[in-house]
């Protein structure tokens, strides 16, 4: 038997629809028009697409808002909530980051640029907090000298820096240390609780007399999708806390549990899953949000283990810090794409898109639903390979995606890209697209798209001759 005859065989055999189905459209804040337009708060993805191009980033203000002011929340029964601090790099759209910070959500930092873009953008020093395993002296030097609310050092040879240059300064920085407790990242990032390593920084931290030792930084990774996750990690940190108490008499101030609470509409792909996807047209299983842990549990679970905690030991209860990016701006981003050509082959039909690797890199590793704006019900259609316009086989989103029949300039939606699709895009020689943001009936430009001038202009040959030009659709 020949090998393609082999994995036509296996296509039909083990190549199958997935059991679960996306949530529908609903789900997003999405809704169809009577003539059978998709809608968002009353505005029409055809309206966006036709002043705005395609692609485009669609940011839905009204699901921004619920998320920030579900973690804000306090929980019934508990005496206070979180104080929440927006990780930067998930989304460093500026017109997303102010309207967070109007809901008195704080700013989560990891370079000299983003602690310079959060003052920038009015944000108070004491609404900052500042992580990351490569800290540069002049990063350091600023956020000190700014006097923000936290600086995480990262591991044990950071400490001696950091209090150096606080003393040079004259200053004594409040500080925590990131340790890892053996679930989620550890590597490059924070101290081992293992074989007491983290004891020991701790130790030699509270002898700089330029440091005020106030907290403990420990980010999981990762994706936290059930309560079970959560516990168990909260539950190790706090065994760390009580270690540090006995060792110390240092009851802390400041938890800082960092992120990784999942988007419910996304999850990691196993590589086998994505094997058969590729090999044998092996539709991906949806994440399935019902099952996944939601801001408002999060928010009840955490405080309320911290909490119990603290009085069981009566202690005064700390300030209980979070930094959440995917979860709250995951699902209130959308990226619309359009179908440039279809190109059939007795195997596979692709489908084309203006929109691939260059904006969408997730894709390769996490399930993200993919909706037609056409009419789903259009006749025909079948399983695609979705690729981009990249000249790499590399640029894949979907190996195997059931949809309706496509043509041409029909557009398609690629759901919860509010999570890294913005910071990893690149220009691979193709423009970045602009960002507008829906909010009700009005629509707000954030980020104007890339002019071909703007990918020449810093090369200085080429500057000049670029300027002389216009692009076309440079507006957008």
């Amino acid at each position: 038997m020949s090998k393609r005859l082999a994995k036509r065989v296996l296509r039909r055999f083990l190549g199958s629809a997935a059991q679960g189905r996306p949530p529908a459209p609903e789900y997003w804040g999405l809704s169809r028009t009577a003539a059978g337009d998709v809608s968002l708060d009353g505005v029409t993805l055809r309206q966006l697409a036709q002043e705005w191009g395609s692609p485009l980033h669609i940011v839905n203000a009204r699901r921004l808002r619920e998320n920030a002011g579900r973690f804000l929340a306090v929980p019934a029964g508990r005496r206070a909530g979180c104080e929440v601090y927006y990780s930067y790099k998930t989304n460093p759209i500026a017109g997303v980051l102010q309207e967070l910070h109007a809901l008195g959500v704080g700013a989560e930092v990891i370079s000299h640029y983003e602690l310079w873009l959060a003052l920038q953008l009015g944000v108070p020093p004491e609404r900052i907090v500042f992580n990351g395993p490569g800290k540069s002296d002049a990063s350091i030097r600023q956020a000190i000298d700014a006097q923000i609310q936290l600086l995480n050092v990262n591991h044990r040879e950071e400490i001696a820096r950091v209090g150096r240059i606080a003393g040079e300064l004259g200053r004594r920085p409040r500080i925590g240390i990131r340790i890892t407790v053996g679930q989620g990242w550890a590597g490059q990032f924070g101290v081992p609780v293992a074989g007491g390593l983290a004891l020991q920084a701790y130790e030699e931290a509270l002898r700089v007399a330029s440091l005020d030792v106030v907290g403990l930084h420990a980010h999981r990774g990762g994706m936290i999708r059930s309560r079970d996750d959560l516990t168990a990690f909260v539950l190790a940190v706090l065994s760390f806390v009580d270690e540090l108490h006995r060792r110390t008499g240092r009851s802390l101030q400041v938890l800082d549990f960092g992120g990784s609470l999942a988007t419910p509409t996304v999850r990691g792909l196993s590589t086998r899953e994505l094997r058969l996807n590729r090999a044998l047209q092996r539709e991906l299983e949806p994440a399935d949000p019902a099952r996944a842990l939601g801001i408002d549990e999060y928010v009840s679970v955490l405080t309320g283990l911290v909490e119990d905690f603290y009085d069981r030991r009566r202690w005064p209860r700390p300030r209980i810090v979070v930094e959440p990016g995917r979860a709250i701006t995951g699902d209130a981003q959308m990226l619309l794409t359009s179908v440039l050509t279809v190109k059939s082959e007795p195997a596979r039909t692709f489908l084309v898109l203006d929109a691939g690797i260059n904006l969408a890199e997730s894709c390769r590793s996490e399930y993200h639903a993919l909706l037609p704006v056409t009419d789903a019900k259009r006749p025909g259609g079948g399983v695609y390979t979705v690729v981009g316009p990249i000249c790499t086989p590399g640029d894949t989103l979907y190996w195997a995606a059931r949809l309706p029949s496509l043509n041409a300039w029909d557009s398609l939606l690629i759901m919860d890209a509010g999570a890294y699709f913005v910071p990893f895009a690149t220009s691979f020689s193709f423009p970045q697209p602009p960002i507008v943001m829906v909010d009700g009936e009005k629509v707000t430009l954030l980020r104007r798209g890339e002019r071909f001038e703007d990918l020449a202009q810093r090369d200085l040959a080429a500057a000049k001759a670029a300027g002389a030009g216009t692009t076309p659709g440079a507006d957008r």
